[in-house]
């Protein structure tokens, strides 16, 4: 095609991936990063993990708080998962390895609610219930096989994903007593707006590898 197109082909597919792809993403990691903090903040992480344990570790040996991850990536998409698996606060209910599995498991998910809302339309109910219930099935098999793949390739990983939160939750406590006296509507302002921070932060951070790589294999496809 000659290099001046090549450079031109180039540019027009990165350009568009940027507006119409990463963009795209980042606005779900940043609301997905705004709810899980807010979720955090409020207690509802802490809560739903002891309501959850009971279902969750005998489907997938995998914390409570993981139904989370499903939550949100079935109301949004697949990358929500990565922005929730970067809190910190609940990442420290899981091992390295169960962390790691933890994108098989919310991934099963992903626009679960638009899919099934769209065949609902269609008047395709049983269909629905057919593909949720193969969806549960596949993330049940899928997360327990790449947790046992990972935890016999790499041992090491049997250990807390966050060695020393103990010691960040008592500054947390120290913070909360602070926060407390901010007011309801203060907390909620400031876990939403750091939620989101967070989330822009890994949009970022995607920015190269999906350029880069995607606009390389449609080249050469």
């Amino acid at each position: 095609m000659g290099g001046k197109n090549l450079v031109r082909t180039i540019m027009a597919t990165a350009h568009d991936l940027l507006l119409n792809t990463v963009f795209f993403l980042m606005g779900i990691t940043v609301l997905a990063g705004a709810l899980s903090r807010i979720l955090s903040e409020f207690g509802v992480v802490a809560l739903l993990e002891k309501l959850l344990r009971p279902f969750m570790k005998p489907l997938y040996n995998l914390p409570g708080v993981a139904a989370i991850g499903a939550l949100i990536t079935f109301l949004s998409d697949n990358p929500a998962i990565i922005s929730l698996s970067k809190d910190r606060k609940f990442a420290s209910y899981f091992k390295k390895y169960q962390l790691v599995s933890l994108t098989n498991f919310g991934t099963a998910f992903g626009m679960g609610l638009i899919v099934i809302l769209t065949m609902f339309a269609y008047g395709n109910v049983a269909a629905t219930l057919v593909g949720l219930f193969g969806a549960i099935c596949g993330s049940v098999i899928s997360t327990r096989l790449m947790r046992r793949s990972v935890l016999k390739a790499y041992p090491e990983l049997d250990s807390p994903a966050v060695p020393d939160y103990k010691e960040e939750e008592e500054l947390e406590e120290t913070k909360e007593e602070t926060k407390k006296k901010e007011g309801v509507f203060m907390r909620f302002l400031n876990a939403l707006l750091d939620g989101g921070k967070s989330g822009v932060d890994l949009g970022l951070q995607i920015i190269p590898g999906v350029l880069i790589i995607t606009t390389f294999v449609l080249l050469t496809t």
